[in-house]
């Protein structure tokens, strides 16, 4: 199950008003913004996530869903993105966190100054 189009384009709004905040939220929170209801909600918003991080890619921009977080480890998105984003190419983790933060620091300092 996916985000419908008018569920996109609310997650878009959230998501651009999180960057010039400098917000970051964790995906239940996002969840709750979007008031999405029904079975799995994170799962749908990491569908969606992970859809514009190749978008996002494939731009030459940075990745806006760095500033979705897990709660298993706060402040950065959760080891699968990072294993979506070795699977893509963008950011070869090698499961180490501390390289994990700093790759999602690098990327809400250049969103915080290019969007």
């Amino acid at each position: 199950m996916q985000l419908t189009l008018d569920e996109q384009q609310k997650a878009e709004i959230i998501l651009q008003s999180l960057i010039k905040t400098r917000t970051a939220i964790s995906y239940g929170d996002f969840t709750v913004c979007m008031r999405l209801t029904g079975p799995q909600k994170i799962n749908r918003i990491v569908k969606w996530l992970e859809k514009i991080t190749i978008e996002d890619m494939r731009a030459g921009m940075p990745l806006r869903a760095c500033m979705v977080f897990s709660k298993q480890t706060p402040g950065l998105p959760s080891t699968g993105f990072f294993s979506f984003c070795a699977k893509i190419g963008v950011f070869d983790w090698q499961n180490d966190l501390s390289k994990a933060q700093i790759f999602t620091q690098s990327q809400q300092d250049i969103l915080f100054f290019t969007l």
